[in-house]
């Protein structure tokens, strides 16, 4: 129930920042538009520019930080597959090694009682 709710909260703090980055591409457009009239809005667009440009670049940071994670974990995944199966054939081969000495001590018991 806790995953529901918390899922839920992420799904709206999503749409808010959804939100909010179009809004704030309306108000960049009519900055660019108040800027003709005004000049001294130049200013404030090239310091909102500069912002959005700084944004861009740390996403594109952020995303090729995530896709190395997102590498490194399939890499990890895979290698517990492995891990798993390699245990497993251990565990199988352990199970014949017993058979084996349990097959090999009774023959053992066998030959010692007719001595």
């Amino acid at each position: 129930m806790e995953l529901a709710i918390r899922d839920k909260k992420i799904f709206q703090m999503k749409a808010e920042l959804e939100h909010r980055k179009k809004l704030l591409c309306v108000k960049r457009q009519q900055l660019r538009q108040n800027k003709r009239e005004n000049t001294l809005l130049e200013g404030v667009l090239q310091d909102y520019d500069n912002y959005n440009k700084r944004m861009i670049h740390e996403n594109e940071q952020k995303m090729a930080f995530l896709k190395q994670l997102h590498s490194y974990i399939e890499n990890i995944t895979s290698e517990l597959q492995l891990t798993d199966k390699k245990l497993s054939d251990s565990k199988n081969d352990q199970k014949d090694i017993m058979r084996e000495i349990a097959k090999l001590k009774n023959e053992i018991d066998n030959m010692t009682n007719e001595i």
